[in-house]
């Protein structure tokens, strides 16, 4: 067997082990996840493929391969759960996580390949869409693995029409909207044009194959649009053209500019240590931003022939870079996961940049070593103090979230673990051990390059496995929704909040017996609603119904961020 093909079968059995077996550890604890998978259940549960409803009345805010995908493997297991909602976006990553392994060691090298695959899989911010129920990575693997078609077929001289790309394209534009098919044919025509391809040429191919990609979306619009008529055309047209001017009927994650630079500066976390420690060893006095040259002109038009030299991958990955984060510097609405596409490309420049340090020999793998080691062994030493009770309650002070942070402490001290949970718990000493012994002595910088990857993988996989489960189960709404089922066994039961908040999490662990108070006016029955509240709805509903107060909860909802309270209501008889 080959090195290339060692080093793929590596890759990929890292990847899957890293990923795939703790999906379903952690119970929904934000209302997001718990968004998307009650969607899948409205379409097992209705039938309806096409426009499900959520909480009695809400059409779902994208288009629905992610639910399609959800559906169809809950199907398979036999309901929606966890594990099958989250499912789709880690087989998405993995998909994107062979495909552009198999990319860069085509068009760079294997040693690039791996280095590349590490940083995916060990990025906050890659990591945390491959292992949620959201819509990103599903949609991120349709877009990249599409560019990575297309710079293959514009390699081939353009001819014929990139169908595997076009399917890809397709499915990105029916999970999360036009942009599926926008940043692969943008990208690649900005290449080609830059390479020297006609406007013409460029322009009309990718015209035709963006047309053929967005045929799907327009048969499920327009089937969509007959079930659900305006006020589907409605939320569509301000999900998509709305965000992207600023025009939307809510603020949606409007955010300045210099957000995105933040963004990715956290998503690269760890690694965003390691390059900062680097750039204290670099020679500045040595580097120019701009070429020498007699004329500020000529140094310009240096600049642009050095672009237009570089290798055609190396020329492409700086495009698709550059124009998807410029694309997003434009509109209001901005967030993290806007900017995942870009970090496969980016992880390659990186990847040659630890190269080059590793060539030089550089102190900061050295330093690195060391600090994640000692995270490592950090990390485990506060899990024994908490264990044993070494640490006071106190130390959380009297604020806002001092009681859900004390929880959290008394989580991690009285839940039992399992053989193999307390192996998960060791891991990262094992590897804080390896890596400091290389370290001690004197190892290469690539093998203190893998000591390094080897400490944050063992952190992610006891944050997975272990920490996280055990803490966010006291956030979730799992526990609202148990509380709800001692006074409603069976039903359904009504929530009073406005357009843009929704009990998700209780909702989703009710299955979907949840509904809105305020649309459907019922006469008698159970209401829940935040402490912020209470005043509003006893204003609006006092003199209607009578109200008993059932419970106030001593916790807050992780969807409306509060405490909350259930009454019993009766109309009151004129």
């Amino acid at each position: 067997m080959s090195d290339k093909k060692k080093a793929f079968w590596f890759i990929a059995l890292l990847s899957t082990l890293v990923i795939i077996p703790f999906l379903g550890e952690t119970i929904f604890y934000s209302k997001g996840e718990p968004r998307e998978a009650i969607v899948a259940y409205s379409m097992l549960e209705s039938g309806n493929w096409i426009l499900p409803l959520n909480y009695g009345t809400d059409i779902a805010y994208k288009p629905p391969f992610l639910y399609w995908s959800i559906a169809a493997i809950s199907a398979i297991f036999g309901g929606v759960s966890e594990f099958s909602s989250r499912l789709p976006s880690a087989i998405a990553f993995l998909a994107m996580q062979f495909v552009f392994f198999g990319f860069v060691a085509r068009y760079k090298n294997t040693k690039t390949a791996v280095i590349t695959s590490l940083l995916l899989l060990t990025s906050f911010e890659v990591h945390r869409a491959a292992v949620a129920c959201r819509l990103d990575m599903l949609q991120v693997s349709f877009i990249v693995i599409s560019l990575c078609l297309l710079f293959r077929w514009d390699e081939k001289g353009c001819k014929g029409i990139p169908w595997t790309a076009v399917v890809l394209m397709a499915c990105g534009t029916l999970t999360k909207g036009p942009v599926g098919s926008i940043f692969p044919c943008m990208c690649i025509g900005i290449y080609q044009l830059i390479r020297g391809r006609s406007f013409g040429k460029t322009f009309l191919s990718l015209f035709g194959i963006g047309l053929l990609s967005l045929i799907p979306l327009g048969i499920w619009f327009y089937a969509a649009w007959l079930q659900g008529g305006q006020p589907f055309m409605d939320l569509m047209l301000e999900e998509n053209t709305g965000r992207f001017v600023g025009k939307m009927s809510y603020p949606s994650h409007h955010n300045p500019l210099w957000y995105n630079f933040l963004t990715i500066i956290w998503g690269w976390i760890p690694w965003t240590l390691v390059l900062l420690i680097s750039l204290f060893g670099l020679k500045w006095n040595e580097m120019h931003l701009l070429p020498a040259g007699n004329s500020f002109t000529g140094r310009i038009r240096k600049v642009w022939d050095n672009i237009r030299s570089q290798s055609p991958i190396q020329l492409f990955i700086w495009i698709v870079i550059i124009a998807i984060f410029v694309f997003y510097c434009i509109p209001k609405s901005k967030r993290s996961v806007y900017l995942l596409p870009i970090y496969p490309f980016m992880a390659v420049l990186i990847a040659q940049y630890l190269e080059a340090l590793m060539q030089k020999g550089a102190k900061v793998f050295k330093i690195s070593a060391y600090i994640f080691a000692s995270l490592c062994l950090l990390l485990t030493v506060v899990f024994f103090a908490v264990r044993c009770q070494m640490i006071p309650d106190s130390i959380w002070g009297n604020g806002r979230h001092a009681a859900e942070n004390i929880a959290f402490m008394q989580a991690l001290e009285s839940t039992s673990f399992s053989i193999s949970k307390w192996l998960i718990i060791v891991l990262p000493v094992v590897a804080a051990i390896c890596t400091l012994r290389l370290v001690i002595k004197k190892s290469s910088t690539g093998s203190l390059l893998y000591g390094i990857i080897g400490c944050v993988l063992c952190l992610f996989v006891a944050l997975d496995g272990v920490y996280q489960p055990t803490i966010l189960a006291v956030k979730s709404d799992k526990h609202l929704a148990e509380d709800i089922r001692k006074q409603v066994p069976e039903g359904v039961v009504y929530s009073y909040t406005d357009r843009m908040i929704r009990f998700y999490c209780t909702n989703y662990y009710m299955n979907n017996q949840m509904r809105n108070f305020t649309l459907e006016n019922p006469q008698e029955g159970y209401v829940i609603l935040s402490a912020n509240a209470q005043e509003e709805f006893l204003k609006n509903y006092n003199a209607k119904y009578q109200l008993e107060e059932v419970f106030h909860t001593d916790y807050r909802s992780c969807d409306l961020r509060n405490t909350v309270i259930m009454y019993k209501f009766n109309e009151k008889r004129k």
